[in-house]
């Protein structure tokens, strides 16, 4: 029955489940790229911050008026208390100046206790808020980045419970972002230093080779006219100067010969300037890494001394204590009070992110090199062996495997066809002994038989096989 061909090379129709399973594995395969690890995390910290407000403004907002009333219960207690000290009581000035630094101590340490506990520090309850987004945003970036300021904290169970499940997701994923995100930019700039590297080589390579053009005509017109003659016609000259050996009739001089071997010699040096230039473009030199490090610290101090007011020795320490994930939180942009502290809340922690990921591509860069000055180390030293060494005892020991397992075989042929001979001997005999003519089976090293053979030269054949075969043993 003829079988139609097109329709069996037509696809099977995906089912329902199939495509939810090709759908669900893009998915996480986006979840673990690059983009979507960084989506994931501008994603988790935005996603907390609009959770910590939702958490922690409505308690902010009732300790600030909790804190303002007693503020207010505390001036009047404390001027009531002073006017009727001062006019019932008939004390002498010294009693009088003691009483009344007392109740000053007793107001002050109710107002550190009022900060302490209900983050009270005499701000306007309706319009002023620590949880604001951009604060949010950037307490939510310092948990995760293992910063922590501590501009605010969380003062609610709810909102503390929610703090320790946040980092202990967050860090994870940040970690991981990270590591990705360093990857990345270390290849770009890798890719960008050995490119700037390449067009420097080529600019040098290109004005070596016109020089030596230049020269090379200098040189070859010296050799055809040495004394500067023009002349026209052919040249006579006498054999017996030595001018004779020189460049005439397209020949070289051994000189000349020389000079040109030189050149070709300058050809070899390029091609070892060419190993040296494809070593450096492998790796990124420390004082490049170091040159990143510094830049990005020094924009960092500009931006906040422009924007904070601060000097630029407290921008530097500020910058390289946050880059560091040290986080002492005695500098904090966008604190005080104003009109744009919301754009330097956004500023601080787009400057965290980026420079966390340039820093840990540093740290990679710096990581390769020393790795390699270590190998390189202890190639000298000869604790590990070098790529070709190790490429040429790879290939010994293959071809020592090779000749083995080739002796091996030979030795199960020989066996094999003198168990063969042997079989055939006995039988032979028995057909003899019974008076049967003789029938043959063989089996060769392959695994075939040849059955009903009755040419009793095969047993010639078969120790002709056995000597060559020894033979070639004994010539390898």
């Amino acid at each position: 029955m003829a079988v139609d061909r097109a329709t069996h090379l037509v696809a099977p129709v995906p089912t329902d489940n199939v495509r939810r399973r090709s759908f669900y594995r893009s998915f996480i395969q986006f979840l673990f790229s690059n983009l979507g690890l960084v989506l994931i995390v501008v994603a988790y910290s935005v996603g907390g911050a609009f959770l910590f407000i939702l958490l922690e403004q409505y308690i902010e907002l009732q300790n600030c008026q909790q804190g303002n009333l007693i503020e207010n219960i505390s001036i009047t207690n404390l001027s009531e208390t002073i006017y009727n000290y001062v006019v019932i009581k008939n004390d002498n000035t010294t009693t009088m100046y003691t009483q009344i630094a007392d109740y000053l101590v007793n107001f002050t340490n109710d107002i550190y206790e009022r900060r302490t506990v209900l983050r009270y520090i005499g701000q306007d309850c309706t319009t002023s808020s620590n949880w604001n987004f951009p604060s949010a945003l950037l307490f939510t970036i310092t948990v995760i980045t293992s910063i922590g300021y501590g501009h605010v904290t969380p003062t609610s169970w709810e909102g503390q419970i929610t703090c320790i499940c946040y980092a202990l997701i967050g860090i994870p994923i940040f970690l991981l972002c990270l590591a990705n995100i360093s990857s990345v930019l270390g290849d770009i700039f890798r890719f960008m230093y050995s490119g700037l590297l390449h067009c420097f080589c080529c600019v040098c390579r290109a004005y070596m080779r016109n020089r030596r053009r230049q020269n090379r005509r200098i040189h070859t017109g010296k050799i055809k006219n040495p004394h500067g003659i023009d002349c026209v016609g052919t040249a006579t000259i006498d054999p017996s100067w030595p001018e004779a050996n020189r460049h005439f009739n397209g020949k070289l001089s051994d000189n000349d010969e020389n000079d040109y071997d030189n050149d070709n010699d300058d050809d070899d040096d390029d091609d070892y300037k060419d190993d040296i230039w494809s070593r450096m473009e492998s790796r990124v030199p420390f004082g490049a890494v170091i040159l990143i490090i510094i830049g990005y610290t020094c924009l960092g101090a500009f931006m906040f001394n422009r924007f904070e007011g601060w000097t630029m020795t407290q921008s530097v320490y500020f910058c390289y204590i946050t880059l560091a994930t040290i986080g002492f939180g005695d500098y904090v942009p966008g604190i005080t009070s104003g009109s744009t502290s919301g754009l330097r809340f956004l500023l601080a922690s787009i400057y965290i992110l980026f420079g966390l990921a340039i820093l840990a591509m540093c740290f990679d860069l710096i990581k390769e090199g020393i790795v390699d000055k270590f190998r390189w180390f202890a190639n000298k030293l000869g604790i590990i062996a070098n790529d070709d060494d190790q490429i040429d005892e790879d290939r010994t020991q293959y071809a020592n495997f090779e000749y083995d397992t080739s002796n091996q075989q030979k030795q199960g042929q020989l066996e094999q066809i003198e168990n063969n001979d042997k079989n055939l001997f006995d039988k032979t005999k028995l057909n003899h002994s019974s008076g049967e003519s003789p029938t043959y089976d063989y089996e060769f090293a392959d695994g075939k038989w040849l059955k009903n053979i009755r040419n009793k030269s095969e047993t010639t054949t078969n120790l002709r096989s056995k000597k060559e075969i020894k033979k070639e043993d004994e010539q390898q």
